[in-house]
């Protein structure tokens, strides 16, 4: 008895690519890459400006230059700037603080007699950027050889240093009459003020000089 076979299948015959296909094929991938580069670009771009508007640097170079010269972090003196007056060099308090690093005319004429440099500046001055932050620095820096920590520094740049040395003697705001307790410290300007400028300051460093 003969064996039937089955009938065999008949392959299809492979169709040759396009060269049209194939180069938009090609050229959807890259446009692909592309849009995925524009946009980390962007997104890059959109956070650089948002960092630069929160946290700005302006007037770097006299910063930078102050900084250097009392020997400051200038994360630490952007921060104090940023915190004083969002860097608006007119700015001006009701008790009387001008400028930049809100300096009072009595801490002004205090440092420039310090300084020999009453014939130097007039009281105008006091809201020259230069001038401001130098004298800003120049008081930040004599609060940290006072007191040889940051925090009170800060603490008496706002509130004076006759408040932190009171401070300091109560054991409910410091506990080894050297540091402070921020949480505690009995005037809610000051406490917040320390919290603010600590935190600019950490964010300066995290995103210029880290």
């Amino acid at each position: 008895m003969a064996t039937r076979h089955a009938p065999q299948r008949r392959r299809k015959k492979k169709k040759d690519v396009s060269p049209k296909v194939i180069f938009a094929g090609i050229l959807f991938a890259v446009l692909a890459v592309a849009a995925v580069l524009l946009a980390a670009n962007c997104q890059h771009n959109t956070r650089e400006k948002v960092q630069n508007i929160s946290y700005p640097r302006s007037y770097s170079d006299y910063v930078n230059a102050s900084a250097l010269k009392y020997n400051l972090n200038p994360a630490l003196v952007f921060a104090v700037i940023r915190t004083e007056s969002g860097f608006e060099p007119t700015a001006g308090s009701s008790a009387g603080a001008c400028g930049l690093m809100q300096i009072t005319h009595d801490t002004f004429d205090h440092y420039r007699s310090l300084r020999d440099e009453e014939n130097v500046y007039s009281d105008n001055d006091i809201f020259d950027p230069a001038v401001n932050i130098d004298y800003g620095c120049n008081i930040l820096r004599d609060h940290l050889d006072a007191f040889g920590n940051e925090e009170c520094a800060v603490a008496a740049y706002n509130a004076g240093p006759g408040n932190v040395e009171n401070w300091l003697q109560d054991p409910h705001i410091s506990t080894d009459g050297k540091t402070l307790i921020v949480e505690n410290i009995p005037f809610d300007e000051t406490r917040d003020y320390v919290d603010k400028v600590e935190d600019a300051k950490e964010m300066y460093i995290k995103l210029y000089y880290s």
